[in-house]
């Protein structure tokens, strides 16, 4: 039987089908629970889980999160930490909730972590200035792509788990209105980068 220009386009059609429902309903394989290592206290620092704002809790209604107030070196900062494998759609790009919130992006640039790089936001709204930092990591490196976690996700699933682990993402923002030093807490806290 020969295949025709026609059957080979219902054939793939099909298969994007196929291929959009295992990517809607099928979990990522293998990644959750790692936020649960994040520790509360240690040397150097303290913490308390935070609860979810009803639309963070929306949001994140299926995903693993984690919201912990941290005080580190008498500099106090809030951990927000995202693992989508089970919610594809709550590990995306944190400018998109900020601007949605208000926050006006006055600079951006890229900041070297340990394993990678973040990026470092400086926000205003109504007259209030503040920072958050952001990136990325998928256990082995870090970085602040939106479009590269979506990718490292696809691969995760289509793969079912085989490619390494589902892209988490890790947001810190200021714990008061004074902005820490952020070199010096990820000095402090180097259990961030072990996610």
């Amino acid at each position: 039987m020969k295949l025709t220009s026609r059957s080979w386009l219902w054939i793939g059609l099909g298969s994007m089908i196929v291929l959009s429902l295992l990517w809607k309903w099928m979990p990522a394989q293998g990644s959750g629970g790692r936020l649960r290592s994040l520790p509360t206290s240690g040397l150097g620092f303290v913490g308390r889980d935070m609860p979810l704002t009803e639309t963070e809790a929306r949001i994140y209604r299926r995903a693993e999160v984690v919201k912990r107030f941290y005080q580190a070196g008498g500099q106090p900062f809030i951990l927000t930490a995202v693992d989508g494998a089970h919610d594809r759609h709550a590990v995306h790009d944190p400018i998109y909730c900020l601007r949605g919130d208000g926050w006006q992006v006055v600079r951006e640039q890229t900041v070297t972590v340990p394993g990678g790089r973040a990026t470092l936001l400086n926000l205003a709204r109504s007259g209030r200035h503040t920072e958050v930092v952001f990136w990325f990591t998928d256990r082995q490196e870090r970085h602040s792509s939106a479009w590269r976690a979506w990718w490292l996700s696809l691969l995760h699933r289509i793969s079912l788990g085989q490619s390494g682990c589902e892209p988490a993402l890790l947001l810190l923002q200021p714990g008061s209105a004074e902005i820490p030093n952020w070199a010096s807490l990820f000095a402090r806290c180097p259990f961030l980068f072990e996610v």
